[in-house]
């Protein structure tokens, strides 16, 4: 895949945020992750590559992340990050 980003998942409320959350978003592959937890707060950072420009690629995230009721950061990424 092309692209490269680097995630943060937000969750204080609405779907329980667990380790496995990104494999429902589609045409992602995961190269690394960690999740923290306190109480029903939970973060979860990740590398990822996508083949969807990064402007469409931060849109489809956040929207999927909305849908769960969190908040999503997406930054750019090339292989040396």
């Amino acid at each position: 895949m092309p692209y490269e980003s680097v995630l943060v998942v937000l969750a204080t409320g609405g779907a329980p945020l667990e380790g496995d959350a990104l494999d429902a978003l589609p045409g992602t592959t995961v190269t690394w992750q960690r999740i923290e937890r306190e109480g029903r707060v939970a973060c979860l950072a990740a590398r990822v590559r996508h083949a969807d420009p990064n402007p469409e690629f931060r849109m489809r995230v956040r929207q999927w992340g909305a849908a769960r009721g969190w908040g999503v950061t997406v930054a750019p990424c090339g292989l040396d990050c």
